[in-house]
């Protein structure tokens, strides 16, 4: 009865499709009820939506006849919903729309968690959200230098750790998932984050969850997952250039000057989209170019982007993606001495990197009936790269596909229940890793209910097999539970426990190297990591003024994948017998002068214990502290961010042994100012932003051997044409 029942709602949604009206009006804001631009305006049950021009102005066409809720948001503002909105044929209504001001995180709209669209009140897990605005004013042309700003996140180089999960294995495996528009995007040979694929400039947000997601998300996402939303097709032609360039300052002591010069940044980008009806496009292109600020560390970086989309009705749309990246860099693996900071060791003289990577990636959304969501993703991710270390030469080239189902069914007003399955297939061909094949696939599954007015609950769980290559196949089923109690408007209390694991890359098992007099040494007996994960927290919006979220966390790790010296210089990776990793984390956010001034502060104190040694983890700090402010005042901007992380406790002691002064660390504390000016040139809008990044250069290392960047002033100038 109920799928005949379903059948003939979907006849019905066909026929009024045939009959359509629209919908146009205009949103103001409260009090000064001037024009709002950029509000989200979506027709619930359909895929229909837009955004409001600059005069706050909207249309909705080709809308089927029927009766829906239409939906507004805009962060600082309280979303609207307007019920009952009954479309006929031939008919376009009309509507005048007054937001109020909320508080900037209070009504943000995030996906990750649950795989839908929840605003974070709602949410009964720990979550991050950097807007494409900040990454724009930061200057920022790489999605890795982003994550640096984000509460309980530290960068080691390129590997990032999500509340102390990670800690150095120098781009091999990863703890932490990176999904592109909820598409994982991980390398089939190293398993590691690419984040130069990525096109900063079609980045619309960041979001991180913090914990175990494997529940959701399988393998990979043992520490948290970072997905990477990328921007709609607009509905009108757009156009933007976006420049920059500038250099960094001389090294610090005459001793680390090795004779380069200043040493220049530099780089621009092209976007263009347009609609052809329901067809949408955009073209993205890219080139950044870095002199490097050490020896042999340059880099070139080209990258194309592709986004097209068709809506085949109310009820269906269909994107594609293509993103091409090749790079040719300099290899700079570790310094000279410290007296030589900024040389690499004569062996390393003139080392390089090659690569070449694109990804394609699908994703066909359905609306069933207007209860009923289904998705369809798919990706294949090509990654080739060439280098030279101490001039031998090694090539790896590797595949990797994915695939998923998921669907999304409001069974009623006070449940939801997600599920689907995916699956994903490997091929790598390498000469440090050998011919090598692996793959698997899933089910899951995750129900949430409203109990009561005050009190939500969220079950479910995610069962795995995985392969690779020879190894013994692994499987797991990783359960999930979350409580979240909103005893008062505002107040949010939450408390959560996840399982996850992380099956070993190819590179971490069958690795077969020599760097310098270092030895890699493959390890086909390693095994699945896994993890339990427990938080409980608080989110508190404190007027229109403040917000407030506190949580205290807590993961127990078994087999965790660790490098490890097995015997003098040689070295693998082995499972860590038992690892427990306790913290808290504080972020607030106030603001002041009608949202004029933001200030976000974020502090991590984190204990990583090596429960097998009884001692702390490797290359964790037990202190991230992160403050950011921005002043926004008519067409001016000022912002500043302070970064400090605690001395790293320890290391590999057999770095000593070939690495000088491999133990030369500090603290961590770094500063960057900005400045902003907005202006209209010939009619168009035009922003000029000058970047000063670590302003006080402060002297540090993230890893043994490598002095991070010093001071660098950039200019970046965007203009829509």
């Amino acid at each position: 009865m109920t799928s005949v029942l379903r059948t003939l709602l979907l006849v019905l949604f066909v026929f009024s499709y045939a009959h359509s009206g629209g919908i146009k009006g205009v949103v103001v804001g409260k009090p000064a009820l001037e024009p709002l631009a950029g509000v989200n305006v979506i027709l619930q049950g359909t895929l229909i939506g837009t955004t409001t021009d600059a005069q706050g102005e909207f249309f909705l066409a080709r809308v089927p006849v029927g009766t829906y809720t239409l939906t507004f948001s805009l962060i600082g503002h309280r979303r609207e919903n307007i019920p009952d909105v009954s479309v006929s044929g031939d008919t376009v209504l009309q509507f005048r729309i007054e937001l109020s001001a909320a508080p900037i995180q209070s009504e943000a709209v995030v996906v990750t968690a649950s795989k839908r669209e929840q605003s974070l009140q709602e949410i009964p897990s720990s979550i991050s959200v950097m807007e494409s605005r900040l990454i724009a004013d930061r200057g920022l042309t790489n999605v890795e230098d982003a994550l640096r700003y984000v509460p309980g996140v530290n960068l080691t180089e390129t590997q990032v750790s999500i509340r102390g999960s990670s800690g150095y294995s120098r781009g091999v495996g990863s703890r932490v998932l990176m999904l592109v528009d909820g598409i994982p995007l991980l390398t089939g040979d190293t398993g590691e984050l690419n984040f130069e694929s990525i096109p900063i400039g079609q980045v619309d947000r960041v979001e991180v969850l913090k914990g175990a997601g494997s529940a959701l998300y399988g393998s990979n996402a043992l520490g948290g997952v970072i997905n990477v939303l990328t921007k709609p097709i607009p509905a009108d032609v757009e156009t933007q250039v976006r420049l920059h360039g500038g250099f960094y300052s001389a090294p610090s002591f005459r001793s680390w000057d090795w004779g380069g010069g200043t040493r220049f940044l530099s780089g621009g980008a092209f976007t263009h989209s347009r609609r052809f009806g329901n067809t949408g496009i955009l073209l993205y292109g890219s080139q950044v170019g870095n002199d490097g600020y050490r020896q042999n560390d340059y880099r070139r970086r080209y990258n194309g982007y592709l986004k097209l989309s068709h809506e085949f009705s109310a009820f269906d749309e269909l994107s594609l993606t293509l993103n091409v990246l090749h790079q040719r860099r300099g290899s700079f693996l570790n310094w000279k001495n410290l007296d030589s900071a900024l040389i690499p060791p004569d062996l390393q003289q003139g080392d390089w990197v090659r690569s070449t990577r694109f990804f394609l990636s699908s994703q066909y959304q359905h609306i069933v009936v207007p209860n009923l969501f289904v998705t369809f993703r798919g990706l294949w991710f090509r990654n080739r790269f060439d280098d030279t270390v101490d001039t031998l030469t090694h090539r790896s080239e590797s595949d990797m596909a994915r695939g998923e189902i998921q669907a999304t069914w409001f069974v009623g007003d006070r449940h939801v229940l997600t599920f689907g399955l995916d699956g994903n297939l490997e091929s790598v061909e390498a000469s440090l890793f050998g011919s090598r094949n692996g793959g698997g696939g899933a089910l899951y599954a995750q129900d949430e209910v409203v109990l009561t007015d005050q009190l939500n609950l969220t079950i479910g769980a995610r069962c795995d097999l995985q392969d690779v290559d020879s190894l013994e196949s692994d499987s797991q089923i990783s359960p999930k539970a979350a409580l979240l109690y909103a005893p008062a408007a505002g107040t949010a209390l939450r408390a959560s426990f996840g399982r996850g694991f992380r099956t070993p890359s190819v590179a971490e098992t069958f690795i077969t190297t020599n760097i310098s007099i270092l030895t890699l040494v493959p390890n086909p007996g390693l095994s699945a990591e896994r993890s339990a994960s427990y938080e409980v927290g608080i989110h508190q919006i404190l007027g229109d003024l403040a917000q407030v979220d506190f949580a205290l966390f807590q993961s127990d790790f078994s087999n965790l994948i660790e490098p490890r010296f097995v015997s003098g210089s040689t070295a693998q990776f082995i499972n860590v017998t038992r690892a427990r990793i306790q913290g808290m984390e504080l972020n607030c956010t106030l603001e002041l002068f009608e949202r004029a001034l933001i200030l976000d502060a974020g502090c991590s104190l984190i204990n990583p214990k090596d429960l097998s040694g009884n001692d702390v983890l490797k290359y964790r700090p037990r202190t991230i502290l992160y403050l950011t402010g921005a002043l926004h005042k008519g067409i001016f901007m000022l912002g500043a961010d302070v970064r400090h992380l605690s001395k790293v406790e320890r290391i590999d002691e057999e770095f000593k042994a070939f690495v000088p002064d491999a133990d030369a660390r500090v603290p961590i504390t770094v500063v960057d100012v900005r400045a902003g000016l907005n202006v209209t040139v010939a009619g168009q809008p035009v922003s000029f932003v000058l970047n000063v990044a670590n302003v006080l250069q402060h002297n540090y290392v993230e890893i043994v051997g490598n002095l991070a960047p010093p001071r660098s002033v950039v200019l970046t100038v965007e203009a829509e044409l």
